[in-house]
């Protein structure tokens, strides 16, 4: 009896650390280790220093990408109608935003007040954590604080969080005015980031998504529980 449970504690133990041990997926946006550019459909060139891609005149369809088998499709809005949305990938502290139309320089903070950004992952529920922030004049948000920049702090933004079905889950207000990465975002399958401070804006620099396919081990789990409970009766006739 002791050996039977040793052998069930062991499997699901075992199981259970196959569920939880989570896959990490690095969307890197930012020059310097970027790992990802859009797969269509964008201009090269379209800020003012350095390598960037913008989307062209129907902002709708934002940014896709693809990495390790996750799709992400990523837009810019402007009070909530589409607008043109920025990869700045030089230099190296920089990332996604709405391009600012007011100002010309403005090509590495481009959030004001009202801009966001949208990461869209479809139907597919993610977490996503370790999400990185940078300021303008490619400095992180902490060096903006500190009164290092000229284009703005990082400030405050909304944070919404949609499931599957489109249903807001979360909805909350986050200060990065001193902080370069927040270690986690939450779980959803779309995710609105709004800023609410006029000429503090930020730009996303990276991602991580960390995917967790309990669901999946769930019948591995029900098949080996299963074939204990065979080989006990097995042993019992015989």
């Amino acid at each position: 009896m002791n050996m039977r449970f040793s052998m069930i504690a062991a499997l699901f133990f075992s199981v259970f650390a196959m569920a939880t041990s989570a896959n990490a997926t690095i969307f890197v946006f930012k020059g310097g280790g970027l790992n990802v550019t859009p797969l269509g459909g964008f201009v090269q060139d379209c800020g003012t220093v350095g390598v960037d891609y913008c989307t062209v005149p129907d902002h709708s369809n934002g940014f896709a990408y693809e990495r390790d088998g996750v799709e992400l499709t990523v837009r810019a809005y402007k009070d909530g109608t589409p607008t043109r949305l920025i990869q700045d990938i030089t230099p190296d502290n920089s990332g996604l935003a709405a391009f600012s139309e007011q100002t010309a320089r403005d090509d590495q903070t481009q959030f004001d007040a009202g801009e966001s950004i949208e990461f869209d992952f479809g139907m597919n529920a993610v977490t996503v954590v370790d999400v990185e922030f940078n300021a303008g004049d490619d400095i992180d948000c902490s060096a903006a604080a500190a009164g290092m920049g000229t284009e703005g702090t990082c400030g405050r933004f909304m944070l919404e969080i949609f499931d599957i079905n489109d249903m807001m889950i979360l909805s909350t207000i986050i200060d990065i005015t001193n902080i370069d990465m927040l270690p986690v975002l939450g779980t959803g399958a779309r995710f609105l980031l709004t800023a609410l401070d006029t000429g503090s804006g930020f730009v996303v620099a990276q991602l991580t998504i960390a995917d967790v396919p309990i669901p999946g081990a769930i019948p591995l789990l029900i098949t080996g529980l299963a074939g204990l409970g065979f080989a006990s009766r097995k042993k019992k006739k015989a």
